[in-house]
């Protein structure tokens, strides 16, 4: 390969990656802390009835409009979701990257995303969240989740 092809090439290299740190760089990956966080926040920002907490805290989110709300205030406080590109994929896949490989999981992910996309904004984050939610993602999502709450409950009564 010609001298010139090779530094080319390097520069090439050089700049992909710093382009890459750099969009990476806005992100911080998210916790099981981080959605029970932004759930509270939401919860009292939308001002949701008491009754709701019990349903949320078994994975049940009735089709309701509040809910939608509630739903589209947590993905997007976690940026993970965007209103005009929906659920931010490769994120989202990088959570769980130690339980699957990005080969199992985008395609999850993005076939959620996809298929509600023509719902208005509320209504399509919700239904994208309830897909995946009823995938193997979100079987993983409901472990973990459940554990940190259960971690949560055994810590307020010792307390």
């Amino acid at each position: 390969m010609p001298q010139a092809m090779k530094c080319t090439a390097f520069v090439f290299i050089i700049l992909f990656a710093a382009l890459f740190a750099h969009i990476n760089a806005d992100y911080e990956e998210k916790t099981e802390d981080d959605f029970l966080s932004a759930g509270e926040r939401c919860f009292q920002r939308e001002r949701l009835a008491a009754s709701y907490q019990r349903r949320f805290d078994n994975f049940d989110y009735p089709d309701e409009e509040p809910v939608q709300r509630y739903v589209h205030c947590i993905w997007t406080e976690l940026k993970l979701w965007n209103d005009r590109t929906g659920f931010n994929v490769e994120h989202i896949a990088a959570l769980y990257r130690d339980k699957a490989n990005t080969e199992v999981l985008v395609p999850i992910l993005s076939d959620c995303n996809r298929n509600a996309q023509n719902e208005p904004t509320l209504k399509w984050c919700y239904r994208a969240f309830k897909c995946v939610l009823n995938s193997r993602v979100g079987q993983w999502f409901k472990e973990d989740v459940g554990r940190k709450l259960e971690e949560r409950r055994v810590g307020n009564h010792v307390a």
